[in-house]
């Protein structure tokens, strides 16, 4: 049987000279998974809510750094200390004031590469008692114990006309999600790379591009009001840390004219996934095929507004 719901006051809300609260209708608060550090605020758990969302996509150990409902650094690899330096590499100046999601138990060796940075919270499904002396050495930073999250069938958000309902993206992103739409087909590391990336970009406020290499993320680019800047925003990041490397790329919805790709194929991609659903597909198809690029068309549109 649920409890009843709860009213609980925050901090304050997205500035300090907002007021805010969180209404609680489950059985478990948010805060009855903290194990240290400040009081949580409404940020906070909207950057909670954005975190565990995109770190469910991954089954592997993996480590996310968000900042502002967006990741900044996404990563991973065969131990969690790994996909977290990794993540961290991925954007180190994003990563100042982030807070960081990992997918698997935190361990005293992972515990002291996080206390050498500032970050606001970490989130993790279990800490050993050695790393939670070590974290708990930063006062205000939060610690939180959850689960590893899985996905509702449905979500919502308000709007001045209403609440507005939606059945959540549950289609699974594997190998079945893409085709092969030009001639040469990317190598098997590649293609995981590919879908490591689609997986990010799910998560990323449109018009959204990632840039990966050995699942990790080079470049991300978000939020834009066109696809161009966002993939020159991406790029501009994967140069200043990650200079003349090759990648892959992976975008939320289709080039609609053939100069991203153009872009793409000056700055060293060798496979690129899109949707289809422009009238200029088969342009992109046929720059794809001059080119020797393994393009991809994604079985879905990954837009988040």
């Amino acid at each position: 049987m649920k409890s009843k719901a709860k009213k609980i006051t925050l901090r304050y809300g997205e500035n300090p000279n907002q007021k805010a609260h969180l209404i609680e209708n489950l059985n478990k608060s948010i805060f009855d998974y903290q194990i240290s550090g400040k009081k949580i605020s409404y940020n906070n758990i909207i950057d909670l809510d954005s975190g565990l969302k995109c770190l469910s996509e991954f089954n592997e150990p993996t480590s996310i750094i968000m900042k502002h409902t967006n990741p900044c650094g996404v990563a991973s690899a065969k131990e969690i200390d790994k996909a977290f330096l990794k993540s961290y590499e991925s954007d180190k100046k994003s990563a100042f004031g982030g807070i960081v999601f990992l997918n698997r138990k935190v361990n005293s060796s992972l515990a002291n590469d996080i206390v050498k940075h500032f970050f606001e919270m970490i989130v993790a499904p279990g800490f050993e008692n050695e790393a939670i002396k070590i974290l708990r050495f930063k006062k205000n930073l939060i610690l939180l114990k959850i689960p590893n999250y899985k996905n509702t069938v449905t979500n919502y958000r308000s709007t001045l006309f209403g609440e507005l309902y939606q059945t959540n993206d549950l289609v699974p992103i594997n190998q079945k999600f893409i085709n092969l739409v030009s001639n040469k087909n990317g190598p098997p590391k590649l293609i995981q790379d590919l879908l490591f990336s689609l997986k990010v970009v799910k998560h990323l406020k449109s018009n959204a591009i990632v840039l990966s290499k050995n699942k990790q993320t080079l470049g991300l680019g978000h939020g834009q009001t066109n696809r161009v800047d966002a993939l020159n925003f991406a790029i501009r990041n994967k140069k200043k840390y990650f200079k003349k490397i090759s990648f892959v790329c992976a975008s939320d919805g289709f080039f609609p004219f053939t100069d991203s790709i153009k872009i793409l194929n000056k700055n060293g991609c060798s496979v690129l996934a899109q949707p289809s659903g422009s009238i200029n597909d088969s342009k992109i198809v046929s720059f794809a095929n001059k080119n020797k690029i393994s393009l991809y068309f994604s079985k879905n549109r990954l837009f988040k507004h």
